[in-house]
């Protein structure tokens, strides 16, 4: 029997059947969890989870207010699911000060970039211009930075704030797959998008949206090379939303995949466009505070694929009539500042600040 082998295993692993059922779970598993076998899996494990067909993916859950990621692998007759759990933290007034103290400089810094290029037209010079549009670029790095720093950091003490409106995803999606597309076929990447037929209307806050799909886009780019692909499809299963982004770029060996979802760095700390990883932190934290999830799975040499769940949320007659909500509140720059990692400098002009 499978079950026997993770019987002493610290980790809490468990395993289901087709049916939804819990074949076994291990000390660790029943402890955590409070299921043995015989139970339905269905209390614990979502739909879209049971029922991904990839072969082997990690998956984003919580359990009350912890985060954890869910490692699946299945096999001809079972599907074996092992947990790793994150406890959030306490709050930190010391690092909330410094996020402020570092917005502040930080736009003071940009303020006198712009006056330096204006008072000495700097950007009308040959010799001069290329950098203006480094340190143009490098203010849009630092933003996201302390953007994202920002965000890790309400997602791990599960405060991250959301203002929900009317959203239609298609919309979402195929404007900020449009916008984005200069960005990947600069880079030789082809990006297509295509959604099923009707509506996908839904309350969510789409700025945080935009701010997932952009960090799961900038992952998927980061990882293709020149006359690779990136296809974005939105499709409606029942009471979910699946927006699913999926590349056939160089791919992620599984460690490197769990620690990416658990936010910490993978990558070589001397290359300035790796970021600090925490791009699928930031995604999973902010589909879990719409009640979905993340999933993934990825193998190297074939590329990644990224499942997002959102859940389906009627809007009645009034919330339709309501403006809709923007989710671009700094037009163009949003978009700058979540691609600026990749892009070409040449998009970071003294025009783009304006």
């Amino acid at each position: 029997m499978i079950g026997s082998l993770f019987e002493l295993s610290r980790e809490p692993v468990l395993g289901v059947n087709a049916g939804g059922t819990i074949v076994f779970a291990n000390p660790a598993a029943s402890a955590l969890l409070g299921v043995r076998a015989g139970d339905s899996a269905a209390g614990i494990l979502s739909a879209h989870i049971l029922e991904d067909p990839a072969e082997q993916f990690i998956a984003s859950v919580r359990l009350g207010e912890r985060h954890a990621n869910v490692s699946v692998r299945r096999t001809e007759d079972v599907m074996v699911c092992a947990w790793s759990v994150r406890d959030s933290g306490p709050p930190s007034l010391t690092r909330g000060k410094s996020l402020e103290e570092l917005s502040s400089r930080l736009m003071t810094a940009r303020m006198a970039i712009d006056a330096l290029v204006r008072g000495t037209h700097a950007e009308d010079n040959a010799a001069t211009s290329e950098t203006v549009r480094i340190l143009y670029q490098e203010y849009y790095r630092l933003q996201r930075l302390c953007q994202h720093m920002r965000l890790a950091d309400s997602i791990q003490q599960g405060a991250l704030p959301m203002l929900s409106g009317v959203t239609d995803l298609g919309t979402l999606c195929r404007e900020l797959c449009d916008t984005a597309g200069m960005f990947f076929s600069d880079r030789g990447v082809a990006l297509v998008f295509e959604a099923d037929l009707g509506l996908h209307l839904t309350m969510a806050d789409s700025g945080l949206l935009e701010c997932m799909l952009s960090n799961i886009l900038t992952n998927s780019l980061a990882h293709c090379k020149a006359g690779d692909a990136v296809h974005v499809k939105l499709t409606r299963q029942g009471e979910r939303f699946i927006i699913a982004v999926q590349d056939n770029g160089e791919g992620i060996p599984p460690d490197k995949m769990a620690r990416l979802f658990n936010g910490e760095p993978t990558a070589d700390n001397a290359d300035p466009t790796a970021g600090v990883g925490q791009g699928l932190l930031i995604a999973r934290g902010i589909a879990e505070r719409h009640g979905g999830a993340v999933i993934m799975d990825s193998r190297p040499g074939q590329g990644a694929n990224v499942r997002i769940s959102i859940p389906y949320k009627k809007c009645d007659d009034l919330q339709l009539k309501s403006p809709p909500v923007r989710y671009r509140s700094d037009g163009m720059n949003t978009v700058l500042t979540e691609f600026s990692l990749l892009a070409d400098k040449k998009y970071y002009t003294r025009r783009m600040f304006d």
